[in-house]
């Protein structure tokens, strides 16, 4: 017993985090680079016209990610957490249900774009007949590939779901390299203009969907089409209701960008005329490149923080925000001093090289990079909320952050101090939401009297957990364990036949998982008791090789015939890669 520590702790959680941090970073590293780099090739082949025609859509491409946050994110969320219920007829009903309300989306954003493509160009583009015609030829191919670029971004979230995170960044990758590829074929090689940049956009995403189509035709995913769904509309569009809005609030937050950058766009263009715009389209990329971060981090705590909602695993969902939290602190920070030492670097790499670009730029870089943490820890806080389901407080962040402290800093600030006083207005906005939603959580724990205890609002009261434990498969614990659990169970009013019944359970367990000796190493175990009117339920959770522990008895395999026989029910199931394990005695 001397190796183990009784009570909760978050190895389970930070390892399967870490499994998907990286491939999810590195997913919205690829689409994001692919932007920057998308940016700094139209800038040296083509002019800084050509950079700012870019610039000024990025409106039109914000919408487009809000969308797939909308109806990715957020079914990928609502799918976990009916795996964590394991309620996997839900979850295949929501899978159909979001290919469907894609497809007919996708149809109604072509058809709406293509119509009012110059009306579009002309509302974000006011007074330079020039960038108006770049912007219109960059703008076609971009609305052509719209159903290609929402189909694949949004089934990214399922695949990575499904526990391949390193398939679906791969994808990404490889539809970027071939996008970054055929930029220098088309705009150098073929002199194909700004369009060329926009046709090898739509070109990557063809080859990055043709290879997502392998996960569900090699029958990979965990989710089948379920067409009976639409022979039950109330369910249907309850279930489309459901990811909406659970999609809501981190959509709004991008969606709100989107408004936030054409707002921008207006004021820095009144303020600091063209000149202003130049140094606004060098930000734009320091922006993206703390989303990468915050991308990935954020999305992998939501995959997680889903699950463990599901199951009720409040321990779990702390553990996996703190993580996500001590990330972007570190990426934050690395990424401001980066940009605060490096500014003429930087700024040199867009193809900006005169001294009076330069000098303007500086300012607008080095001011702006002073909000990126503030940012980071805002839109964490946004997921955060969005996972458990405060939807309230999340899109309140969403508003906030969008235009309720951004436009009205950047108005007054830029009347008062110039166009320095834009760039000011990015870390003041970045502050004040951070401070308001700090306040507002003050106020909710102060009402629930005692309910919530800490930001987190997570009601600890509605759960039916006794006691909780983390420990390795060692030899030493899966005899020392049940002991201990049964000791307590007893200590805490358990009739003692059941408390036995229970720990010759959870020794069946482990001897089981110590016969299958996961790769070949001590697996980290998470068990929990919970408790109901009837029955005790052991919550079973482990990392390592997948294996369903309910499988039919051989001769290594004995012990699960001894859990079947003092159970009333065992079921296996595999979520994010975790086995699951729920036994009910």
């Amino acid at each position: 017993m001397a190796t183990t520590v009784m009570g909760r702790n978050p190895a389970t959680i930070n390892k399967k985090y870490t499994e998907y941090l990286l491939p999810t970073v590195l997913t919205a590293m690829a689409t994001n680079i692919a932007n920057i780099v998308d940016s700094m090739m139209a800038g040296n082949l083509l002019g800084v016209d050509a950079l700012s025609a870019i610039s000024i859509l990025s409106p039109i491409s914000q919408l487009y990610f809000s969308l797939t946050i909308m109806f990715g994110l957020g079914a990928s969320s609502i799918i976990a957490v009916a795996k964590g219920k394991n309620d996997a007829q839900k979850a295949n009903r929501i899978f159909t249900a979001e290919l469907l309300v894609l497809g007919i989306l996708s149809v109604v954003l072509i058809t709406v774009q293509l119509v009012f493509a110059d009306g579009i160009c002309s509302l974000l583009i006011t007074g330079d007949d020039t960038v108006h015609a770049l912007a219109y030829d960059y703008y076609i191919p971009f609305i052509i590939g719209t159903p290609i670029q929402l189909f694949l971004l949004c089934a990214i979230y399922l695949v990575r779901a499904d526990n391949r995170p390193r398939f679906s960044s791969n994808i990404i990758i490889i539809a970027n390299v071939v996008n970054l590829g055929l930029d220098y074929v088309f705009m150098g090689v073929l002199d194909m203009g700004i369009k060329g940049s926009s046709w090898a956009t739509v070109a990557g995403n063809l080859v990055g969907f043709i290879i997502l189509l392998t996960h569900f035709i090699s029958g990979k995913s965990t989710v089948r089409f379920d067409f009976s769904v639409l022979k039950k509309p109330r369910e249907f569009f309850g279930i489309v209701g459901e990811f909406f809005t659970v999609g809501l609030s981190g959509a709004l937050g991008t969606m709100l960008i989107t408004v936030k950058m054409f707002f921008l766009n207006t004021i820095i263009l009144d303020i600091g005329g063209f000149d202003g715009m130049i140094s606004y389209s060098v930000c734009r990329p320091c922006q993206i490149l703390i989303s990468m971060f915050i991308t990935g981090a954020s999305q992998t705590m939501i995959l997680i923080t889903s699950v463990c909602l599901g199951e009720k695993d409040y321990d779990g969902i702390r553990y996996a925000f703190r993580r996500a939290f001590s990330v972007l602190a570190v990426a934050s920070a690395v990424i401001t001093l980066g940009l605060c030492a490096m500014s003429e670097i930087f700024i040199k790499m867009f193809g900006i090289v005169t001294e009076h670009d330069i000098a303007n730029a500086m300012p607008a870089l080095q001011i702006n990079a002073l909000s990126l943490p503030f940012l980071a820890l805002s839109f964490l806080l946004l997921y955060y909320y969005m996972s458990t389901k405060r939807k309230a407080l999340s899109t309140t962040i969403a508003v906030l952050n969008g235009i309720v402290l951004q436009i009205p800093s950047s108005l007054i600030l830029g009347n008062l101090f110039g166009i320095n006083g834009v760039w000011w207005s990015f870390v003041a906005a970045q502050v004040g939401t951070v401070i308001v939603v700090y306040i507002i959580t003050l106020v909710i724990r102060k009402k629930s009297k005692g309910k919530y205890k800490n930001f987190y609002l997570l009601d600890t009261n509605d759960n039916d957990e006794i006691t909780s434990i983390s420990f390795k498969s060692t030899k030493e614990n899966a005899s020392a364990i049940p002991m201990y659990l049964e000791s307590f169970l007893v200590s805490h009013g358990t009739e003692k036949n059941k408390a036995n019944r229970v720990a010759v359970a959870i020794e069946g367990f482990l001897g089981n998982l110590a016969q299958h000796n996961l790769n070949k190493r001590d697996a980290d175990i998470d068990i929990r008791l919970l408790s109901n009117a009837e029955e005790i339920i052991i919550s079973i959770r482990t990392n390592g090789k997948l294996f369903d522990f309910t499988a039919e008895d051989s001769e290594e395999m004995s012990d699960i015939s001894v859990v079947r026989a003092i159970s009333k029910s065992v079921e296996y199931s595999s979520v994010l890669g975790f086995n699951r394990l729920i036994i009910k005695i």
